[in-house]
């Protein structure tokens, strides 16, 4: 078990890793996150036994804070309105700087490291697509939805929708024209597609 002052140390080594790991990638030496954290190296190899290790720590730290809230599964509200708030919290959190740069990290080291990808999927959007899958099988038992796939990939489906403009070019570091007026409604109207095209026959 680790002392207050060993997890003071880990937390520091994590914060100065997950900076310069963003910022340069996984080139950056462990000497260089050593003094950056104000610790030995021997102290970073203490916590974290290789820099593969580090790394995916980091990613899977950043995965871990841009999760979504749980998305109730006895929310009473009408189906739209749930889904429509969720998309847009969604959104919000694909368009933050560190969910940005998570990314970026992630697909930067895909060709020297193509597990960090399996790392980067099963601490973010995997939890979110088994999240949303809950909620809409619940909305097909109670006869609100009925999909002609499995739930798992109609949440996939809605996801990779609600990325939208905003997402796509704020990953490329490019400007979006879209006012946020214009982009609530662009989430809303996928919504509504989606809802149109598995709603359930009466």
């Amino acid at each position: 078990m680790l002392t207050a002052r060993s997890k003071l140390k880990k937390q520091q080594i994590l914060d100065a890793a997950t900076e310069l790991f963003t910022q340069h990638g996984y080139a950056i030496s462990m000497d260089s996150i050593a003094l950056a954290a104000n610790v030995s190296k021997q102290t970073v190899y203490a916590h974290f036994k290789t820099k593969d290790d580090l790394f995916e720590t980091c990613i899977r730290a950043k995965c871990m804070e841009s999760q979504m809230d749980k998305l109730p599964l006895d929310d009473g509200r009408k189906a739209r309105d749930v889904l429509c708030d969720f998309a847009k919290r969604f959104q919000t959190i694909l368009r933050t700087e560190e969910a940005i740069l998570t990314y970026r990290t992630a697909i930067r080291q895909l060709e020297s490291h193509p597990d960090l990808a399996k790392v980067f999927v099963s601490a973010g959007p995997e939890t979110t697509i088994e999240m949303l899958a809950q909620y809409l099988s619940v909305q097909q038992q109670q006869g609100v939805l009925s999909f002609s796939i499995s739930a798992s990939d109609a949440a996939m489906q809605l996801l990779l929708m609600l990325h939208g403009r905003m997402v796509f070019l704020a990953q490329l570091g490019q400007p979006c024209d879209m006012t946020e007026q214009e982009n609530d409604a662009y989430i809303e109207s996928c919504v509504d597609l989606f809802m149109t095209g598995y709603a359930a026959e009466k």
